[in-house]
């Protein structure tokens, strides 16, 4: 058993598979959901972790891990807990696993660093199947001493770890890593329509583009298992996806770049998440472009 103390804030499809592993690891976890049965399940199901209250959680833990929707529910637990005072005494570090906007992540940095607190933003790539396996890619930004300091505990759930800079540098890079997935699925998805088209059979071209210049790990991976299978069953969001694609078009618009081909790929997203909705695999957004040529990738 780790002597660290660790709780974790945000037990959904990724936050319970974390926690989990960190609890596999050895490290002794106080688990907290706004839903209590979701902290229950975890007391239940998982090693060395144990259901709390955020306030007593957050109290009598060393680090603090949070995997939430989205920056503002960060930011409003962040907020709550200063405004508990003594709350984050026995904290030193606040790893935050969301997917989240850099500049918000940023601002929170700064406030935690006033209760004598350091904040990592640590977003994460390989879906839920990553997380259970501990295989992730974590992409971490914030002060590299620190990061050092917590590098094993993030090493539970995660095989490729890079720390990339200051504080926001791990959930800029998140969002345009995710930007790039959302293009990959909408351009490969019009050129595997044009060589059905021409009657190629797609498993066959995918494995010669897979192992060509074109290749990606949509065309090595989620065209493939998740696609030509019809399952559309990653397990990751259209919603959560036009979040970080969102979060890429506010930088594009702080730094003045054009990206006329990021644009027209939040366009075609949009456009997803408003017919299918929020809550449909990311990998849905093939069934749109079916619809516009009147072909299905299978």
């Amino acid at each position: 058993m780790n002597s660290i103390k660790c709780s974790f804030i945000g037990l959904g499809k990724m936050g319970r598979e974390l926690c989990a592993r960190i609890g596999r690891a050895g490290f002794r976890t106080l688990a907290y959901d706004i839903s209590p049965d979701a902290s229950k399940f975890a007391e239940e199901n998982y090693e060395n972790v144990t259901y709390s209250e955020l306030e007593s959680a957050v109290k009598n833990s060393a680090v603090v891990f949070s995997c939430l929707p989205n920056s503002n529910h960060v930011r409003e637990i962040v907020d709550t807990l200063i405004k508990q005072k003594g709350t984050l005494v026995n904290v030193q570090y606040w790893v935050d696993t969301t997917s989240g906007n850099p500049g918000e992540s940023q601002r929170i940095a700064s406030d935690l660093k006033s209760q004598d607190v350091i904040f990592l933003d640590c977003a994460v790539s390989g879906g839920p199947a990553g997380a259970i396996a501990g295989t992730l890619t974590a992409m971490v930004g914030g002060d590299k001493v620190a990061f050092s300091e917590v590098e094993n505990i993030i090493s539970s759930f995660a095989k490729n770890i890079v720390h990339l800079g200051p504080s926001g540098a791990g959930h800029a890079v998140k969002a345009v890593n995710n930007t790039f997935l959302a293009a990959n699925i909408c351009s490969v998805s019009e050129g595997l329509i044009v060589l059905k088209k021409y009657g190629i059979p797609l498993d066959v071209a995918l494995k010669a583009i897979s192992t060509s210049s074109g290749r990606s790990w949509v065309t090595q991976q989620r065209m493939p298992e998740h696609v030509l299978t019809r399952g559309f069953d990653y397990g990751f969001s259209l919603g959560l996806l036009s979040k970080d694609v969102d979060t890429c078009m506010e930088m594009l618009q702080e730094t003045s770049v054009a990206a006329p081909s990021l644009k027209v790929t939040r366009e075609v997203i949009q456009v997803a998440k408003n017919i299918l909705g929020e809550d449909s695999d990311h990998l849905e957004i093939v069934k749109i472009i079916e619809d516009w040529s009147g072909e299905k990738i299978e």
